[in-house]
């Protein structure tokens, strides 16, 4: 079983319920979806260089979890499975595989961040397994992805009924925002709800206002903090 692994890297988990925490990375490369492109509008994704099927270089698990033990010896640090896209295609069956390996070996030590974080894009479907956390986007009219979405993970979400999964809504304009109020009201959700301004394309002071405003249950602001630390930089 291989893997397109992209990268590799220690840094701080940049959003949501985990912000700031000190985390491994793993970034598969290949994502099906290109979001913000809509007209005249450009792509806003976070990582245009790992979207290709062709970047990266295949990698099987003892390498993977190689790099892991070096970067943390300890195995104290929570590990994010990103992309790209890890749950799509061989990609999706590597991630469950590296998932299940985290999680046995942490949970039978008792050790820290037992299941790793997974952020995955809401086109593919996720797994009620507790051998992973989820972190899952739903696309909005401002992505041009919204017809991708698989409208079943919100079902699932509930099921999990797990404390530390969250459903990440990127808001391009004030249209999108009233589009994810919309989907919470008809996929009533009691997981947490991040919303995240479209970087250099919505003001955050902006969006603070409409959520003060709409106050959705469990919502909350989510800015992306290794921006303001690095910028665009890889790696980070």
């Amino acid at each position: 079983m291989l893997g397109k692994i992209h990268e590799i890297y220690e840094s701080i988990s940049g959003e949501g319920i985990s912000q700031g925490i000190p985390t491994l990375f793993v970034r598969f490369a290949g994502c099906s979806l290109r979001c913000g492109k809509v007209g005249e509008k450009k792509l806003w994704c976070d990582t245009p260089y790992a979207l290709g099927p062709e970047q990266g270089t295949e990698q099987d698990l003892k390498s993977v979890i190689s790099t892991l033990s070096t970067l943390d010896p300890s195995d104290s640090k929570q590990i994010l499975i990103t992309g790209g896209e890890p749950l799509e295609g061989k990609n999706g069956d590597f991630t469950k595989i590296l998932s299940k390996h985290i999680f046995s070996y942490r949970f039978q030590k008792q050790l820290p961040y037992p299941a790793p974080r997974i952020e995955t894009n809401g086109k593919e479907r996720i797994e009620l397994s507790e051998e992973m956390v989820y972190t899952m986007d739903y696309k909005l009219p401002g992505s041009g992805m919204e017809s991708f979405m698989n409208l079943d993970n919100f079902e699932i979400l509930k099921k999990r009924h797990n404390s530390l999964d969250e459903i990440k809504f990127v808001i391009r304009d004030r249209y999108d925002f009233q589009r994810s109020l919309e989907i919470l009201h008809e996929r009533i959700s009691n997981t947490n709800v991040l919303f995240s301004p479209v970087h250099e394309d919505l003001d955050a002071r902006e969006l603070v206002e409409w959520l003060n405003k709409s106050n959705p249950s469990n919502g909350r602001l989510s800015l992306q903090i290794h921006k303001f630390l690095w910028g665009n930089k890889k790696g980070v």
